[in-house]
């Protein structure tokens, strides 16, 4: 059985497999989960490569797709934060210690309220090498903010 769903990137319908954690976009290969409905559901940020997994709360680790890491549900530290957008008002997940929350529909950089000054990851857009293999493309900075 097949799904949809928008790409978070290019805004395409995209189709998945039932029961999939979500799709990798052939068009601009954005990652968007899955939300899957039920109250059965949760989700966790990886620790490895800090995207978005949906699991089974009955669940006690789930694999992340991308990188391989296998996460506990039962730890804290994988909880995400919600906010919405200064600008489009779309629902935007965190991981902890996030100091801004990028939205994927305006492109707007939101600070988040509880953050302290920290190391910030910043993942941009996989591209494409001369063999056709996606490669990551992963910036380092550091916040300076004083609250």
């Amino acid at each position: 059985m097949q799904d949809q769903l928008i790409c978070s990137g290019c805004k395409r319908v995209l189709q998945y497999r039932r029961g999939a954690t979500g799709v990798c976009c052939p068009s601009c290969s954005t990652f968007t989960a899955a939300n899957p409905s039920g109250s059965e559901m949760s989700e966790l940020v990886c620790g490895g490569c800090f995207t978005m997994l949906v699991y089974n709360r009955g669940a006690a680790n789930i694999r992340c797709p991308h990188c391989g890491r296998v996460n506990s549900t039962r730890s804290a530290a994988n909880q995400i934060g919600h906010l919405s957008c200064g600008h489009c008002r779309t629902t935007l997940a965190y991981p902890p210690g996030a100091s801004t929350v990028g939205c994927p529909t305006c492109r707007c950089v939101n600070p988040v309220r509880d953050a302290r000054p920290q190391t910030v990851l910043v993942e941009n857009p996989k591209t494409l090498d001369e063999k056709g293999k996606l490669v990551s493309n992963v910036a380092v900075g550091v916040t300076s903010w004083k609250r």
